[in-house]
């Protein structure tokens, strides 16, 4: 009884926080949630399994517990190198006020072992091809969302702060990758093994 009670209780919470059960996403179920946030398609990408485990044996920012963190945003500037640097365990992007300044504010640390270019490069297609992404210079900011369809709530608080942002400031040209953390049919693993909700 205590069994079937805790569960039920995670799942409320998790229903609650607008996160569900992770499973295995296609190109057109990731379409389809994106179209249904009202979010523009255009560059949109994903990981592919090994780069997901080699996240989960990551620091994301300097002195942090290694691991995945999956909704996160990413900020570069006109040059490429890091500006800003997210995670949802940091808080509500609401509460922090991190996109009300140009450029965006960062909390805590900010790792700078990536760049935009070795960001991007990491990158597969839906299709479970590497994207091999250039960075295109000429953009006053680079910025990276991950999302996931099973961590929807949080996804579309990301969108919906960043579509804000990008409209308060329209004197700033602003490039936007969106990159999917869900289980993708191409990396042939059992979803439920890979992603545990805890």
């Amino acid at each position: 009884m205590t069994i079937m009670l805790s569960s039920s209780c995670k799942q409320i919470a998790f229903k609650v926080a607008g996160i569900s059960n992770p499973k295995t996403e296609s190109k057109a179920s990731i379409m389809k949630f994106l179209k249904k946030c009202k979010v523009d398609t255009n560059n949109v990408y994903c990981l592919d399994s090994t780069l997901f485990f080699k996240m989960r044996k990551m620091s994301f920012k300097p002195g942090w517990k290694e691991g995945f963190r999956p909704i996160q945003i990413r900020v570069y500037d006109k040059d490429g190198a890091p500006v800003m640097q997210w995670a949802s365990c940091e808080g509500f992007l609401k509460q922090l006020k991190l996109f009300e300044e140009v450029p965006p504010k960062n909390v805590n640390e900010l790792s700078k072992d990536l760049d935009l270019q070795s960001d991007l490069i990491q990158y597969y297609t839906l299709n479970g091809n590497p994207a091999q992404l250039i960075a295109h210079y000429g953009y006053d900011y680079y910025i990276i969302i991950y999302f996931g369809v099973w961590i929807s709530k949080p996804s579309k608080e990301s969108f919906r702060v960043i579509n804000e942002y990008i409209k308060d400031h329209p004197d700033l040209k602003i490039m936007v990758y969106k990159i999917d953390v869900d289980c993708q049919k191409f990396w042939n693993v059992d979803c439920q093994a890979v992603i545990s909700i805890k």
